[in-house]
């Protein structure tokens, strides 16, 4: 579904592709399940109600099975409950022992091709550029955060890059929840969205009925540098 093409003119800017981080670029059920693990430690430790904490695990459970109720508005609060005992502790998920080599071998095509590549992701990621460059070099792009259920994150994002003479011109997801907000900040041509199959959490169907012209099961299946944003 509209995975591939050739190249638009995009008013002389750098075109750049945005890349979600947890379940895109590294495997979210690997480093899900240490965080999960990290959690429940220190909140023994801690003296965390046990219903408490068992709550906060299958909340953060059904948000890495990409259930819709999680992947939408409550999101940044699930993750925020399963990350605050490791954060006060200092602690940081290791995202190199997770990159998905799809994922890698797409970035690294584009930044082959003098395209640019970014990470737009929920929350600071700590210390991944300096991981992703270990892979990629030090051509790769911005690590911003947001909250991508809101189409005005999507905005400020491509501004941001605007700025530096880029344009942001797709977007690659396994959440349809931010996939539809990207769509409905209305920047991105129709080619210019991915929903990348992780989980089966969405059929090929249903993210067409929302407007999502591509989806894979492999980001190298994805023509990045020759699709087509013509009118």
């Amino acid at each position: 579904m509209g995975c591939d093409g050739k190249p638009g003119v995009l008013s002389g800017l750098k075109r750049v592709h945005s890349f979600d981080l947890w379940g895109v670029v590294v495997d979210k059920h690997l480093l899900g399940q240490w965080k999960i693990e990290t959690y429940e430690k220190l909140s023994k430790k801690e003296k965390v109600p046990e219903d408490n904490m068992k709550r906060v695990v299958r909340e953060y459970r059904d948000l890495l099975d990409g259930k819709s109720w999680a992947t939408g508005s409550r999101k940044s609060e699930i993750i925020d409950a399963i990350d605050r005992p490791a954060l006060a502790n200092g602690i940081r998920p290791y995202y190199a022992s997770a990159f998905m080599k799809d994922a890698l071998d797409a970035m690294r095509e584009i930044l082959d091709a003098d395209e640019g590549v970014m990470i737009f992701t929920s929350k600071p990621a700590s210390g991944l550029r300096e991981q992703l460059a270990a892979c990629l070099g030090e051509r790769m792009g911005e690590i911003r955060w947001g909250n991508k259920s809101d189409p005005d994150a999507f905005r400020e994002v491509y501004e941001q890059e605007t700025q530096l003479g880029n344009r942001m011109v797709t977007h690659t997801a396994d959440e349809l929840p931010e996939l539809i907000a990207a769509r409905k900040s209305g920047l991105f041509h129709p080619n210019g969205l991915i929903h990348i199959n992780r989980n089966d959490s969405n059929s090929e169907d249903t993210v067409a009925l929302e407007g999502i012209h591509c989806y894979v099961d492999d980001l190298r299946d994805v023509k990045y540098t020759t699709l087509d944003f013509s009118p």
